[in-house]
């Protein structure tokens, strides 16, 4: 027995809409790996910023542990006072109380890079370079036209579009009536040989297919419209971290090139002047938690910079660091 439409197509069409499916599903796939890529490239990222961090903290303790050595001895020569002292380790205290939350951090992250990876949690890792300095070498412009074919999120939309549009055809076809053909041989003993063939003929009811084909056709601009949504969302989300990257990237170069330099200066600055007696106290702790600042503050735009770039790699399916 075979079955043989009339009107050639529908086997095809049927064909290509299971096609689009599975390429539907290939494409939240791979918007699944990018959302895990991202997730460990975050926590990698967010690991070597606490090493860098950690590496701040220890420098800026052990000045203040110089200061507090300073500060005592002025007071046991009656050229400082008390509270001096007691501000100088009360910014000891806080500095090791940051640290043990740095030192927490490393192994949150450090624990879930090695979940990521399909590892014991508590699987020793070694310590990331630290992040380069990377620059924005594209524009918003040239990264949206990247991510119109290159985004998972709106390729499987436009795939949702092409399967809608054959099933809306294929709907129109079903109009058309199927023939199906039995053919047979038999042997009947004193009867001789018998050949059978039968023909029929299924006319499909006219209300259900017009039916059928509006209910396809609501589909298809259902999936048009979301993939008009899909398309401004990605650019909102495109324009929100490449902005986020354009800002903390040129925080972090004012930071290194001028705020930190001078910040520094003034510091090393303020505590000769305060070893000699010029400066009190209180000026030069300041200028120090000021450099002290800064430095955090620098790392914290390296570190939000890499981040958006993360980000951006995850919605548009573009490579942007390596």
């Amino acid at each position: 027995t075979c079955a043989l439409p009339i009107y050639p197509g529908k086997l095809r069409l049927r064909a290509l809409i299971a096609a689009k499916e599975a390429d539907a599903e290939a494409q939240q796939y791979r918007a699944t790996a990018l959302s895990t890529i991202a997730r460990l490239k975050q926590a990698f990222y967010s690991l070597a910023h606490s090493y860098e961090i950690t590496e701040v903290l220890n420098r800026n303790r052990d000045a203040l542990r110089s200061l507090l050595r300073v500060t005592e001895e002025r007071y046991a020569a009656g050229r400082a006072a008390q509270p001096d002292v007691f501000r100088a380790q009360t910014q000891l205290t806080l500095m090791e109380a940051r640290l043990a939350q740095t030192s927490l951090e490393i192994r949150t992250r450090s624990a879930e890079i090695n979940s990521l990876l399909g590892q014991p949690v508590d699987s020793p890792l070694v310590r990331p370079e630290p992040p380069h300095e990377a620059l924005l070498e594209f524009t918003r412009e040239e990264l949206l036209a990247k991510a119109r074919d290159a985004a998972p999120s709106l390729a499987r939309e436009q795939i949702m579009i092409e399967r809608g549009d054959s099933a809306v055809h294929l709907a129109r076809k079903e109009a058309s009536p199927d023939l199906t053909l039995n053919g047979g041989f038999y042997t009947m003993g004193t009867m001789g040989e018998l050949y059978m063939l039968r023909a029929d003929v299924h006319l499909p009811r006219r209300a259900r297919v017009r039916a059928e084909v509006a209910q396809r056709s609501e589909e298809l601009a259902g999936a048009r419209h979301s993939y008009e949504a899909a398309a401004r969302s990605l650019e909102y989300k495109i324009q929100e971290n490449y902005e986020a990257a354009q800002t903390a990237q040129h925080l972090a170069d004012l930071y290194q090139k001028t705020a930190l330099p001078q910040a520094r200066l003034t510091s090393e600055s303020s505590l000769l002047s305060y070893e000699s007696g010029s400066m009190d106290f209180l000026s030069v702790l300041t200028n120090h938690i000021a450099a002290f600042e800064y430095e955090l503050n620098y790392h914290e735009q390296l570190h939000e910079f890499h981040l958006a770039l993360v980000r951006l790699e995850e919605i548009t399916g573009v490579e942007l660091i390596q």
